[in-house]
């Protein structure tokens, strides 16, 4: 009697809810070949195809096979185009097959060859899609005419399903203004909005709102291309003319997120939010810092902002925002910008602001400031968010909640922090440090303790190198502490500075971070001998996982840096490196390849190239490898290798 329970055993609801939870690669990869029951159920279920830029070549070709026979299962696609070693992944699948039963869709163009018109033909002809994004990174720019098609049949489409649309490329939507009405069901739409300040505002919002009657959600951000690149407050702009009278009412528009990169004042949301009657929730980030100071009073006053929802959206009872401005007027009054605010305190449960400011790096006259609602850090984050670099000794904050030290709270959704503490001196001692969810720490200088004394005295000089470094690092500690929840961080980049004993600082700052796995500094600094032999820091270097050191014109020339490397960060899976010549390339990979189990990816760049001729293939990779580590420790067919004039670029997984 067979006691055991084999796989075709399992009852056909068993193998369904396993297919629940994968998506299509992995059920061929896994299912594919078993046996006949198995084989049959797979033509009876759903699929979902994700495809990310880190697959491979090889997997794609595979998933592609079984799709012959299984497009007409797949229900939602994602795919990134360029994958490790392959890109335009989006035409080939549209080449090759027909989706016609597709759901909800999301291209990732990171590929500037991609070509759509094969897939725009296919949207004009999905009658079951429900959702479709396509998001381009910024530095990817796609073709202007596939723009404007993919645009024109995306909201003209008319099929009744479609629902939710997410266009997140560059383009200015002047084509729009010649749409006629349509009928379609769309309820949620998210654009990027982008062009030259002369022909994209705030106002660009209005012909959608013209043509688009059923939304309920929208998303817009607007972009100004040259204000992005230059900071140019100074650009003359050509408003609009408005027809007061003519606008486009959405009475069905109940969310409002709104994201500027350009410039704009309270009038111009005014006029659009004269469109939005029935709006209920009403979202703010406001990413361009240089504006001029009328602009400045209104998006910092409170009052204005109150007498506009009271006049256009008297329903409206979700108010949050991120504004983040640099100011080269009049210094802020943080009391009386906070106390302008007491209305919505009053108005909007749980509604509480926080203002912080700081000076800017340029000149200690500019100021940066900061207002965040403590709702913001619970929505979705939906644009690029980066908090400017905070200068430490000059930070103050305040809050409507005058009676809790929770400004890490507001911020609880922020991970990357940048902090310029270049003294010791600061103006705040919070109880609890400002920001504790911090796990990627940029260290812009390291503090200049001895700024306030003269060293035009070699004397000095002299004097001040034997001052008790321990006890101004303690002060240093303390502060930085105040500053971030140092245990969170596992990430911490030290930009390079030519301050004298600046190892010091890095031994130091490496010391108080216990759980920094991923470290990132100068060449110079990583290889100077009191650091790189410091036997005070063998046990951090030991955790070290994902090592750089890039960040400046120098580059680590040293004969047994390769040997030294192994000993001291045993741990390492990631390496990024410049050394000086291709010579020492040679020498340097081979011992990572021998000595480093858990390594996957090597890149080593060069200054100098060599005349020697050394290709690292991947049969020489793979040999060297299992050399030392056996058969099983390399996948052959993830293997890339990519050598230019500059680097030489190797992936083990």
């Amino acid at each position: 009697m067979d006691i055991h329970t084999h796989i075709e055993d399992f009852p056909n609801e068993i193998f369904f809810e396993i297919f629940d939870y994968l998506h299509a690669l992995d059920i061929f990869t896994a299912f594919a070949s078993l046996n006949k029951q198995i084989t049959s159920l797979l033509q009876s279920i759903q699929l979902h195809v994700i495809i990310l830029n880190s697959h491979y070549d090889h997997e794609i070709d595979f998933l592609s096979t079984h799709l012959t026979f299984h497009a007409h299962q797949v229900i939602s696609l994602q795919i990134s185009d360029r994958i490790r070693n392959r890109s335009s992944i989006i035409n080939l699948l549209f080449n090759r097959h027909h989706f016609i039963n597709l759901q909800s869709c999301i291209f990732m163009l990171d590929n500037s060859s991609t070509k759509l018109q094969n897939i725009t033909k296919q949207i004009q002809n999905l009658n079951r899609l429900v959702s479709l994004f396509i998001l381009q990174p910024d530095d990817t720019n796609i073709n202007d005419i596939d723009k404007y098609d993919i645009t024109q049949t995306i909201l003209m489409n008319k099929s009744s399903s479609l629902r939710s649309v997410k266009l997140n490329y560059d383009y200015d939507y002047l084509s729009i203004s010649t749409y006629t009405s349509i009928t379609s069901n769309l309820v949620s739409l998210d654009l990027l909005i982008s062009g030259s300040p002369n022909t994209v505002s705030v106002y660009s919002i209005l012909p959608i709102l013209r043509i688009c009657h059923r939304l309920r959600y929208l998303h817009a951000t607007i972009k100004h291309e040259i204000l992005s690149e230059n900071n140019n407050i100074n650009v003359l702009i050509q408003e609009p003319i408005i027809d007061e009278n003519n606008l486009p009412i959405s009475p069905q528009l109940i969310s409002f997120d709104l994201s500027i990169f350009a410039i704009c004042d309270i009038r111009s949301i005014s006029y659009i939010l004269r469109c939005m009657p029935n709006l209920i929730r009403f979202k703010l980030f406001h990413g361009l810092r240089a504006i001029i100071l009328s602009f400045i009073d209104d998006l910092v006053n409170g009052y204005t902002w109150q007498h506009m929802f009271q006049m256009y959206v008297p329903f409206l009872s979700k108010f949050d925002f991120f504004i983040l401005i640099e100011n080269k007027y009049t210094k802020s009054n943080l009391n009386i910008v906070i106390n302008s605010f007491e209305y919505f305190v009053k108005q909007y449960p749980e509604w509480q602001m926080i203002i912080d400011r700081w000076s800017s790096h340029d000149t200690s006259s500019h100021e940066i400031v900061m207002l965040r609602t403590f709702g913001y850090q619970k929505y979705k984050r939906n644009v690029d968010m980066t908090i400017p670099m905070i200068h430490y000794e000059s930070f103050e904050t305040q809050s409507t909640n005058v009676s809790r030290n929770d400004h890490y709270l507001y911020y609880s959704d922020i991970n990357y922090l940048k902090l310029h503490m270049e003294t010791i001196k600061t103006q705040i001692t919070p109880s609890v440090p400002l920001f504790q969810h911090i796990k990627y720490l940029v260290l812009y200088y390291y503090p200049k303790f001895y700024t306030s004394l003269p060293i035009d005295d070699p004397l000095t000089i002299r004097n001040l190198m034997k001052l008790n470094d321990n006890n101004i690092l303690k002060q240093y500690s303390t502060h930085l502490s105040h500053a971030v929840h140092l245990p969170n961080v596992s990430k911490l980049k030290f930009e390079p500075s030519r301050d004298v004993g600046q190892w010091k600082d890095i031994r130091f700052i490496l010391q108080v971070c216990p759980n920094v796995i991923d470290l990132e500094m100068s060449p110079t600094d990583l290889i100077y001998s009191k650091f790189f032999d410091n036997q005070s820091l063998f046990s951090i270097f030991k955790q070290i996982k994902i090592l750089k050191a890039v960040i400046d014109d120098s580059f680590i020339r040293s004969e047994n840096f390769g040997s030294k490397l192994v000993q001291r960060f045993p741990s390492l899976t990631h390496i990024e490196v410049q050394l000086e010549s291709f010579d020492d390339c040679i020498h340097i990979i081979d011992i990572l390849l021998s000595h480093l189990k858990n390594l996957f990816y090597l890149k080593i760049h060069y200054v100098d190239v060599s005349s020697i001729d050394h290709h690292f293939s991947r049969n020489y990779i793979i040999d060297k490898r299992r050399q030392t580590f056996g058969f099983n420790i390399i996948d052959e067919h993830k293997i890339i290798v990519n050598k230019n004039e500059q680097s030489i670029e190797i992936r083990l997984l």
